[in-house]
């Protein structure tokens, strides 16, 4: 009997050393790679107690509780490209009166570019590049036009130009209107007019090369036209045809000259006859683009048989047009300024004045005419 009580206080010894060793199950040590209870890299859990089965709601990476405003993340400012300083001070008044004008317009043109823009009460800001010399006209309804033919731009840094203009006021129901028709007599709606003065030198000569007075795109879907009011004069017109973004259209210019008196006027019918808009692809024989500055290219356009005939070439340059006087203006294709008439012509083209090419082409009425041309 004894020995049965010893050995079940023994074996109830035995397994109260053993509970004690085992610890309780809060002390688990975390499993491989988990935070420990108090690392602060562990995400905080519900507050509060849950009750058995209970599943914890999450929040979303990035939000708050209902009722907190959540941060609205702000642009950062722009800070606007400051417009160019003017230099050069335009004051535009009454010839007869010496009042600003109320409101007027100025073109400045130099080699490859015209700069526009509008003035009022007499005054406009000019930012033009500095140390061009430009030819600057202004022009204001109710007034004759007036310009500064050779005006120099100050150089960078110096101070403005002041250059006053006085405009004279026009004569009623004078000036020159043209009703432009195409071939199938139906109204021209978009054209682009330049006014040329004419004098003893150039009256007999090539006067449309020279600098216009002005040059303006209009439009009128009935085809009539009024030119801006010239002061007494005689004038040299001519007007194309263009479509509404003022591209060329194969159709042969309107040429015409006219003496105003500052009493007279002209009302007239103009049809536009068809004509061609070659587009000159100028390669080596490598097929590449013939390029100039390696070597000036003249280019000459005339009747077989014919005399050479100056013209304007033009090209499109980074957005822009940009012509030049029987020259290419630089690698790519080029097109004359004004239609031609349909037909056979021959093209000289020279490389630093040597002969580089001669070639004949039949150009098509009423087409834009691409020819790719190898220049050996």
């Amino acid at each position: 009997m004894r020995s049965a009580l010893l050995l079940l206080l023994l074996a109830l010894g035995v397994a109260a050393v053993a509970f004690w060793a085992r610890g309780s199950p809060g002390d688990e040590p975390p499993p491989a790679g988990a935070p420990a209870p108090d690392d602060p890299r562990r995400e905080p859990g519900p507050a509060g107690p849950t009750e058995p089965g209970a599943v914890a709601r999450q929040q979303p990476a990035g939000t708050r509780e209902a009722g907190t405003a959540l941060p609205v993340p702000q642009p950062e400012p722009v800070t606007p490209e400051a417009a160019p300083a003017a230099n050069v001070e335009l004051l535009v008044r009454s010839a007869t009166t010496h009042e600003p004008v109320a409101a007027f317009r100025w073109a400045a043109r130099m080699e490859g570019a015209v700069l526009r823009g509008t003035g009022g009460e007499g005054f406009a800001g000019l930012a033009l590049p500095a140390a061009a010399r430009v030819h600057l006209t202004v022009e204001a309804a109710g007034y004759t036009p007036g310009s500064e033919p050779e005006l120099a731009v100050p150089p960078a840094g110096a101070a403005p130009r002041r250059v006053g203009l006085f405009l004279s006021p026009a004569a009623a129901a004078t000036g020159v209107t043209l009703t432009v028709y195409d071939p199938a007599r139906m109204p021209v709606a978009a054209v682009r007019v330049d006014a040329f003065a004419l004098t003893a030198e150039n009256r007999d000569l090539a006067w449309h090369l020279g600098t216009a007075l002005w040059s303006r795109r209009r439009g009128a879907t009935d085809g009539r036209y009024v030119l801006s009011e010239l002061a007494p004069g005689d004038y040299g017109v001519r007007v194309l045809a263009t479509d509404a973004e003022g591209t060329l259209l194969p159709l042969l210019p309107c040429v015409r000259t006219f003496a105003l008196t500052g009493s007279n006027g002209f009302v007239e019918d103009v049809t536009l006859e068809p004509g061609c808009l070659p587009e000159l692809e100028l390669v080596t024989a490598a097929g590449a683009p013939l390029d100039p500055a390696r070597g000036a290219v003249t280019l000459g356009l005339r009747l077989p048989g014919g005399p050479a005939v100056s013209r304007y070439w033009v090209q499109q340059q980074d957005g822009r047009l940009v012509r030049a006087l029987d020259q290419l203006p630089g690698p790519g294709v080029v097109w004359p300024a004004e239609a031609v008439a349909p037909g056979r012509w021959q093209l000289d083209v020279l490389v630093d004045e040597k002969p580089a090419l001669q070639q004949q082409i039949v150009l098509r009425a009423g087409e834009r005419q691409r020819e790719r041309l190898v220049v050996p």
